[in-house]
């Protein structure tokens, strides 16, 4: 496999996308870089709910930017937000990139989610708001990922990444 150059992470809130981020970047000796300008997740709402349509319309395009930025760096590892994958746009601009999935349950994310406290999110029923999540993404994350992980814990996600690389574990 030909060595990337960048590194982008997706998937849902709950996933570890932060920490496998940091992980990787070290072991990698690269840059974690948070590139994450989310507000669905802290509002609870669609981003067409929360700014209507033109404003969607206006962070889909910050994402975008965002990612071509990132495809110009070298020696980085990226973390999107959960929506970047919403459009077709996000999606052709991730197609060619390295693109690691980091696939997480509902029950998963709940457990992980306990006890942290998500100003702004007025959401009752939080299973229900995240399997409708799955239900929308999961497909598009699998459509753009290079490498999908059912995430076991950060430090052998790491090492499928390496060894997936060809890098020895270090």
């Amino acid at each position: 496999m030909q060595q990337p150059k960048r590194i982008f992470i997706v998937g849902h809130m709950g996933a570890g996308k932060f920490l496998f981020c940091e992980a990787l970047a070290k072991k990698l000796g690269w840059q974690c870089i948070d590139a994450n300008p989310s507000l669905e997740r802290y509002i609870g709402r669609s981003l067409s709910e929360i700014m209507g349509k033109q404003g969607e319309a206006a962070f889909h395009e910050c994402e975008a930017e965002i990612i071509s930025h990132y495809i110009g760096k070298d020696h980085v590892v990226v973390v999107l937000e959960e929506a970047v994958i919403a459009t077709e746009k996000n999606r052709k601009l991730l197609s060619p990139e390295f693109v690691i999935y980091l696939k997480v349950s509902t029950a998963t994310q709940l457990e992980r989610m306990k006890g942290n406290r998500m100003p702004l999110l007025p959401i009752t029923d939080m299973k229900a708001f995240l399997d409708k999540q799955h239900l929308e993404r999961d497909s598009l994350f699998e459509e753009v990922a290079t490498l999908t992980l059912e995430s076991t814990g950060v430090e052998a996600d790491v090492n499928k990444v390496l060894k997936t690389l060809g890098r020895s574990l270090q």
